[in-house]
């Protein structure tokens, strides 16, 4: 649930009127805290997840504007992020991920959280897009279509194959460097905010800190940066749902949106993902730094309205939906 005070910003960026928080218990007994807005005229529905280190508040003029294009929104934190249960020890740490544990939580989420007989849709960014591909694979039927936002399909730095990689990153997750930062990661400090020249996901001069202006008021939020630990099952979940094979098999209607300048993740990979996947309409945004949904309003537009579309084209319309979903659940 939401914790500490609001920060100083404009009304978009803070919680939405009408907005409702709750927590969802896993199998295992930890708590995912999730946050919903209804649309006036709903058209579908969406479960709205983020990347690395992410959390609801970061995401709220996002649900605002979904909600008001015909989307109720639902938006959980990731396990060990936000408001959701994280470790004990050291709680701002990344560890390694179990990325299958995190694909079947958001199917569990889905399945009972969403009720209706409205479009399901999966809207997911960066981490989240990866999850996103497992959840599909592992769950057909459960969505009637997905957009995944510059999804973490490559690493952009290096020309190092994943398994090659992880020759390195498998021994030291199993030490303690496992808990260490990667080298070069950039590291938060309370009294120096992103600026739109040094900020690797937006050039937009306030949504560039929306992330920094949170954390900043509500310490709980933070996240440290990724360390060796967390870098090698993500090396091997990129691995797996890179294959032809895999992508193959997924089947829902995917609209892939790709930033043209990337610090973070390969967009090389997003072109390849497409042309691998049955159904799938990539989506170039050339003036767009890692996350689209942040960026300056000429392109988070562009973006918005890109998904508008592709929901009113290829989401099925509830009757015709009904009973395959009943018979995969």
């Amino acid at each position: 649930m939401p914790g500490g005070r609001a920060p100083a910003l404009p009304d978009r960026f803070l919680v939405p009127p009408g907005f409702a928080w709750g927590e969802f218990p896993t199998a295992d007994g930890a708590v995912l805290r999730w946050g919903r807005l209804d649309a006036p005229a709903a058209r579908a529905e969406c479960v709205l997840v983020g990347g690395f280190g992410d959390f609801i508040e970061k995401q709220f003029e996002t649900i605002r504007d979904l909600a008001a294009r015909g989307l109720s929104v639902w938006c959980f934190d990731w396990r060990g992020q936000g408001g959701s249960t994280r470790p004990k020890r050291w709680p701002r740490r990344p560890r390694a991920r179990n990325f299958g544990r995190d694909a079947g939580e958001l199917a569990a989420f889905a399945r009972g959280m969403l009720r209706g007989q409205a479009p399901r849709i999966l809207i997911a960014h960066s981490m989240g897009g990866a999850i996103a591909l497992l959840c599909l694979h592992d769950n057909p039927g459960l969505f009637d279509a997905a957009v995944l936002s510059a999804p973490m399909l490559g690493l952009l730095k290096g020309r190092t194959p994943p398994m090659l990689l992880r020759t390195l990153t498998a021994p030291a997750r199993l030490t303690p460097l496992g808990f260490c930062r990667l080298p070069g990661t950039y590291r938060y400090h309370p009294d120096r905010p992103p600026s739109p020249e040094r900020s690797r996901i937006s050039s937009d001069a306030e949504r560039c800190r929306l992330r920094h202006a949170w954390v900043t008021s509500n310490p709980a939020l933070q996240l440290d940066q990724p360390t060796y630990g967390w870098l090698d099952p993500a090396l091997a979940l990129m691995t797996r749902i890179g294959r032809p094979s895999f992508l193959a098999a997924i089947r829902t209607p995917i609209l892939i949106g790709s930033a043209g300048i990337e610090h973070v993740v390969a967009p090389a990979a997003h072109r390849r993902t497409a042309r691998r996947l049955p159904d799938c309409t990539l989506f170039e945004l050339p003036g767009s730094k890692h996350e689209p949904f942040l960026e300056a309003d000429p392109i988070r537009d562009r973006w918005l309205d890109r998904i508008e579309r592709f929901v009113e084209e290829r989401a099925p319309r509830a009757d015709a939906q009904s009973m395959l979903r009943a018979s995969v659940q």
